[in-house]
C-alpha cells in the first residue's frame, strides 16, 4: 500500500504512481551468436554525455542488442580480440549501491537456475566494469559488499571475468533481465523476486536479534539539512544507521529486524526491498516533482506500508542535488505534532541552498514552486520576517525570484472563493458553469490595479489594488469584463496578460496591461492571468 497523502501536491504525484511494474516474463536467455562485446567507455565521447557511457552487445551484423542502463555502440579502434568459447554475459555493472540491488542483480538469476548449472557450468562468466572513476575495471574488486552480495547467493565472484577490450565469442549467453526497461518502462519479474528472496532467507537464517526496530538510513552526501531531518527521526525513537559504516551482513542484520524503515529517495531508500513483509516505510522526496522510478519498481516486489513525506524545499532542476532538507508540516502531521511554523535552522537551510544554487547559475523550476503551494507561500511569509538571517548568508541578487509575483483567487456563485492560485492557472473547472462575481489579485512584490464590469447599464466596478477586492459577494451579481494594470516600476518589466473563459466554451483572445476585456455579455466560469517579461 503506498500512502501519498503526505505529499504537497498528492494529485501531481499520482501521475508517477499507480502502474504494476510486475511482468510475467518467462526465465531463459538469448544466444548472440559472434557477439562482441564492447567494454564500457567514459561517459564523454565526440561531445556527448551519457551516465552509462558507451559500449555494450553487439551481434556479428553489428547489430546493436539493447540492455539497462542504456548505452550506445561505438567503433572499435584496432582489432577485436577474438575468443574461441561460450561466455555468460551480466552486462555493464553500473556504478552506486542502488544499481547494484537492481539493474547489476539483474541477470544473476540465471547463475542459481538448472540450466546454467546443467549447460554452462564452466563457460566463463564475464561482465563490463564501468570505466567511470568511482570503480574502474576492478569493479568487484572495489564493490565489497555488492561481492558479498552475490556470494549470499551461492555465486563464486572468483570465476567473473571482466571485459576491458573489444571481445568477440564464439557464443554470448545473455540471461532475460528480471529488472529492466522495456520500451521504457521499468519492470521486474518473478527472477528478481526470488534472488530478493534468497538473500532475505539467508538473513532471517542468520539473524541477531538486538537491532533497532526503527532506523533512518542516513545518505548525507549532497543534502543540506538531513543532519536536521536525522535528528527529528531520532527523537520519534528512530536510530540513526549510516550504511558505509557496516558489512553487508551487518545491513542485511538491521534491516531483517526492523519494523520501521525511513530514508531519502536515492540509494539508500532502496535498502528497503529486504525488508520484512508488512514493514513500515517512510521515504521523503528528495526534491519536488521527482520520484526516483526504481524505487517504485521496489515498492511492488513485496507489500509493505509506504508513505511518500514531503519535507524538502528543492526548486532547483538537479538531478543531483544538492538538495534542501526542512521539518516540513507534512512530516509533523504524520508523525502527530503540531506544527507551528519553520524554525530557525529551516530558514538557514534553505538559504544555503539557494545562495549555493544561484551562483552556479541554476535556474528556479517553476513548477517546483507551483508544487509545494501553501507550504512554500507560509514559509516565504515567515522568511520575509527574518531579514537578519537573508544578510547573514550575503544572499545574492536575484534571489527574490522564489517570491510569488502574483497570485489570485475568483468569487464564484455557490462554491464562494477558489483557492488562491499562482500565475496562469485557470481559476475554476472549465465544465462547471459557476459564474464569477468578483475577483482579488495579491503580490509581494508588485502592486496591481484592477476592476470588472458588470453590464451595459452598470458599467465598471471602481478601480481597486491589490489585495482588495473588485465585484460583489452575495449579490448575485455576475461580472462580463476585466482590465488589470501593474504599477509604474513593474509595468517597466512586465506584461500583465489576462483572459477570460465563458459559459459558451470559449475563450477570449489575450488582453494585457488595461486593456479592456469584454465577454460579450455571456458570464464568466474562469480567468487566467500571467506575467510576461518584456521584450527588448
Amino acid at each position: 500500500m503506498t500512502n501519498l497523502d503526505y505529499l504537497c501536491n498528492k494529485d501531481f504525484a499520482k501521475r508517477y504512481f499507480g502502474k504494476d511494474h510486475f511482468v510475467d516474463n518467462k526465465s531463459g536467455f538469448s544466444v548472440i551468436k559472434h557477439g562482441i562485446i564492447l567494454p564500457n567507455k567514459d561517459t564523454m565521447m565526440g561531445g556527448i554525455t551519457n551516465w552509462a557511457g558507451f559500449g555494450g552487445l553487439v551481434d556479428e551484423q553489428g547489430n546493436h542488442i539493447k540492455t539497462l542502463p542504456p548505452t550506445q555502440i561505438y567503433e572499435p579502434e584496432g582489432e577485436i580480440e577474438q575468443r574461441p568459447e561460450t561466455v555468460v554475459y551480466l552486462g555493464l555493472f553500473a556504478p552506486a549501491w542502488g544499481h547494484n540491488i537492481t539493474i547489476n542483480l539483474s541477470r544473476l538469476w540465471f547463475l542459481t537456475s538448472e540450466t546454467f548449472k546443467t549447460q554452462f557450468k564452466n563457460c566463463p562468466v564475464v561482465y563490463s566494469p564501468w570505466a567511470g572513476r568511482v570503480s574502474g575495471f576492478n569493479y568487484i574488486g572495489k564493490q565489497k559488499n555488492f561481492s558479498r552480495l552475490i556470494e549470499i547467493l551461492g555465486i563464486d565472484t572468483g570465476t567473473f571475468q571482466a571485459i576491458t577490450k573489444p571481445t568477440q565469442f564464439e557464443n554470448v549467453i545473455l540471461p532475460n533481465a528480471s529488472f529492466d526497461a522495456g520500451n521504457g518502462f521499468l519492470f521486474f519479474t518473478e527472477d528478481y523476486r526470488e534472488t530478493i528472496d534468497r538473500i532475505r532467507n539467508f538473513a532471517m537464517k542468520n539473524r541477531t536479534p538486538g537491532s533497532a526496530k526503527k532506523i533512518y538510513y542516513f545518505y548525507g552526501k549532497h543534502q543540506i539539512g538531513e543532519e536536521r531531518l536525522a535528528e527529528y527521526f531520532k527523537s520519534k525513537g528512530y536510530a540513526i544507521v549510516r550504511p558505509e559504516k557496516f558489512t553487508f551482513d551487518e545491513q542485511l542484520n538491521i534491516l531483517i529486524n526492523a519494523e520501521s524503515f525511513a530514508s531519502t529517495l536515492g540509494s539508500c531508500a532502496h535498502n528497503s526491498i529486504f525488508l520484512r513483509d508488512g514493514a513500515e516505510i517512510i521515504l521523503i522526496p528528495r526534491s519536488s516533482s521527482r520520484f526516483t522510478a526504481y524505487q517504485q519498481v521496489i515498492d511492488q516486489v513485496h507489500p509493505s506500508k509506504i508513505n511518500y513525506i514531503d519535507s524538502s524545499l528543492s526548486l532547483f532542476g538537479r538531478i543531483h542535488g544538492p538538495n534542501c532538507f526542512i521539518i516540513s508540516e507534512q512530516l509533523k502531521r504524520f508523525f502527530g505534532d503540531d506544527f507551528d511554523g519553520f524554525e530557525e535552522d529551516d530558514f538557514k537551510f534553505f538559504l544555503q541552498y539557494a545562495k549555493a544554487s544561484l551562483n552556479d547559475g541554476v535556474k528556479v523550476v517553476s513548477s517546483a514552486v507551483q508544487y509545494y503551494g501553501k507550504c512554500f507561500q507560509d514559509f516565504w511569509k515567515q522568511l520575509k520576517q527574518r531579514e537578519d538571517l537573508i544578510e547573514s548568508c550575503d544572499m545574492p541578487k536575484g534571489w527574490e525570484i522564489f517570491q510569488s509575483a502574483l497570485k489570485y483567487q475568483t468569487h464564484v456563485a455557490v462554491n464562494g472563493w477558489s483557492q488562491w492560485l499562482e500565475e496562469n492557472q485557470v481559476s475554476n473547472p472549465l465544465n462547471q458553469k459557476r459564474d464569477i462575481q468578483a475577483i482579488k489579485l495579491d503580490s509581494s512584490i508588485y502592486k496591481f490595479y484592477y476592476s470588472v464590469y458588470f453590464n451595459d447599464e452598470e458599467g465598471w466596478s471602481a478601480e481597486v489594488t491589490s489585495p482588495k477586492t473588485a465585484g460583489t459577494t452575495g449579490q448575485r451579481k455576475s461580472i462580463t469584463g476585466l482590465k488589470i494594470r501593474l504599477d509604474e516600476t513593474a509595468a517597466k518589466k512586465f506584461d500583465v496578460v489576462y483572459r477570460v473563459h465563458k459559459f459558451d466554451g470559449k475563450w477570449t483572445p489575450w488582453a494585457k496591461n488595461d486593456e479592456e476585456l469584454f465577454s460579450g455579455g455571456v458570464k464568466l466560469n474562469a480567468i487566467q492571468i500571467k506575467l510576461e517579461t518584456k521584450r527588448t
